[in-house]
């Protein structure tokens, strides 16, 4: 029986697609209005996100409704309420408009072109008031009062958009804890179900063995011909986890949305779910702990893993029992069975086999140590870390498992030495800020002639380098990290470039909207001011293009204007340049 059941295990792999009309709403989320909140746009609902997609560091918190690819669709407000607050930057959200109703909920607008009415009003004051740009206001209640159905906005690209669309949330006002938009009634069409892209088995430790190998098996891929193939049965020995990638779509939608929900049936009883109907944004970074993150950093495929770090305290991603981990030691066939859903109900299935190796006698590669060196941390306790010139305060809570600090410190040219600290085990970043602490040399940049208040803290891991916001304590230079990585000192001495893109010295003007390219080369941008003809005139700031936009038609006068241009770095090196043009 058992060679017999061996030899049909491949008829028995399946992939099952059920499509269904009917939404199957998560328990707990079945008393949230459906009836309350229009759609905020006059057109059909069609994706380009999901909530609670895996995103870098953080789980998408609305939905990215699509606008047809161009800037200026009109946006309504959904329900009575009034505008509770207005957040302008060139990152991030953008242009970002909060209205919040007298049910409880609160909706957010973002990477919005351009506002309307007296929210553009209150903007646009605000920001000739204290000669910014960027602004984080929060208004009183029913100073700006909306009303159904009432323009509000347009959609647009600003902030980190990658593209035209509306990104759309729905929170609870009293704390901002976003909710899936779609348990309010979001009407859309989608009768496509989930697919399951790949599956993989991974082993939990260094005595763990998957097809007498110590690596991870994946179970789709090709053969040598180079044709796809699912693996269909995987010999374990000793402890190990799982983790699918899964994607969704749905009627004129990407094709690579995030999905509803997740389970693994361990000989067809539940062992492992994985729903994010909400969440809290300071729990936001634990999408780290829940995938594979080196496979994302390598493909942008997200695994979602049944592995649970103890130190990560979301409830999204939960095994029924114990810590996601499956072990059997019974010698005997299991079958496990993947059910990804989106919130239609639609699903798909896919089956697999482990077969379980007994008498666990395999021994740690040869080239591989247990007893790895280092100083421990835990995440239930905050850290202190000291060596000569270097300190680290890592606060409980950002580790997400006990693991050990790797240490490692060079030599260098430069104004301080290489502090290289790291994570042995579980090479995550952290769920939180912690703060690094640096010497600094006093004599070293004196004979250098440097100032103290141009040097700052620099991170480098792999590719990525990143000067931290920097303060001075004594002889100590302190910054706040979201990284773990190689820290040092260096000086940034190098004013911002500026660079106008349609205006030149003495020519004449072929626009009124100015542009004008603005970088720096360390510290980043602090601060940048236009004047026109001595008067403050807004720029706009768009970080994606780098560049700075300037409606200069009221400013400007027939013949010679002077346009000035003044960028600070965040060490308060200043370009301050002037370019006389004419206008007829």
């Amino acid at each position: 029986m058992r060679q017999l059941l061996l030899i049909l295990l491949p008829l028995l792999l399946f992939l099952n697609v059920v499509p269904q009309s009917q939404a199957q709403p998560l328990e707990g989320n079945i008393d949230y209005p459906t009836n309350y909140f229009d759609h905020p746009l006059h057109l059909p609902v069609t994706l380009a996100a999901t909530f609670g997609e895996i995103r870098p560091n953080h789980f998408h918190s609305g939905l990215d409704l699509r606008i047809g690819g161009k800037i200026g669709e009109p946006i309504y407000a959904p329900a009575d309420g009034y505008v509770s607050r207005i957040n302008i930057s060139a990152w991030g959200g953008g242009k970002v408009l909060y209205i919040t109703h007298p049910n409880g909920f609160r909706t957010v607008y973002m990477h919005c072109n351009d506002f309307v009415g007296e929210a553009a009003t209150f903007a646009r004051n605000y920001q000739y008031e204290h000669h910014t740009f960027t602004m984080d206001v929060n208004l009183p209640k029913d100073s700006i009062k909306v009303r159904r159905g009432q323009l509000i906005a347009h959609a647009g690209n600003t902030g980190g958009s990658g593209g035209p669309h509306l990104h759309y949330e729905i929170r609870y006002a009293a704390n901002d804890q976003p909710i899936n938009p779609f348990y309010f009634g979001t009407k859309y069409n989608d009768n496509i179900a989930p697919t399951i892209r790949n599956i993989k088995v991974y082993p939990a430790n260094q005595q763990a063995r998957l097809d007498d190998q110590w690596q991870t098996v994946t179970l789709r891929g090709k053969n040598k011909k180079g044709y796809l193939r699912w693996i269909d049965t995987v010999r374990v020995q000793g402890r190990f986890y799982v983790g699918v990638y899964a994607t969704d779509a749905a009627e004129g939608s990407t094709q690579k949305n995030g999905v509803e929900m997740i389970e693994l049936f361990v000989d067809d009883t539940l062992f492992y779910r994985y729903a994010n109907p909400t969440f809290l944004f300071e729990e936001t970074r634990a999408v780290n702990a829940i995938i594979d993150y080196d496979e994302y950093q390598r493909s942008r495929e997200y695994y979602i893993l049944t592995r649970c770090l103890r130190g990560n305290k979301n409830s999204f991603s939960r095994a029924v029992n114990g810590m996601g981990y499956l072990q059997f030691g019974d010698g005997q066939l299991h079958k496990l069975r993947y059910v990804v859903s989106d919130y239609k109900g639609n699903h798909t299935s896919r089956t697999f086999y482990v077969r379980d190796i007994p008498g666990q006698q395999n021994v740690v590669p040869a080239d591989t140590s247990i007893d790895i060196p280092g100083d421990p941390i835990a995440y239930y306790k905050t850290k202190y870390f000291e060596r000569p010139g270097f300190s680290a305060t890592i606060p409980i809570g950002t580790v997400y498992e006990n693991d050990i600090l790797s240490y490692h410190v060079r030599s260098s040219s430069g104004l301080a030495p290489l502090h290289s600290l790291t994570l042995t085990n579980y090479p995550l970043p952290p769920h939180q800020p912690f703060t690094v602490r640096l010497f600094c040399n006093k004599e070293k940049i004196q004979q250098q002639g440097l100032r103290l208040d141009q040097l700052v803290v620099v991170c480098t891991q792999g590719s990525s380098r990143s000067a931290l916001p920097t303060k001075r304590k004594g002889d100590w230079l302190e910054a706040t990290t979201k990284m773990f990585g190689t820290f040092t000192i260096e000086a940034d001495t190098i004013a911002p470039k500026v660079r106008p893109v349609n205006f030149a010295q003495g020519k004449q003007l072929s626009s009124t909207l100015l542009k004008i390219k603005i970088s720096d080369n360390l510290s980043g941008i602090a601060s940048y001011h236009c004047y026109i003809n001595g008067t403050w005139v807004l720029a706009e700031h768009d970080g994606k293009t780098a560049s700075l936009s300037v409606s200069a038609a009221k400013f400007l006068h027939t013949g010679t204007n002077t346009i000035r241009i003044v960028v600070a770095d965040a060490v308060g090196n200043t370009t301050d340049v002037e370019y006389h043009v004419l206008k007829k």
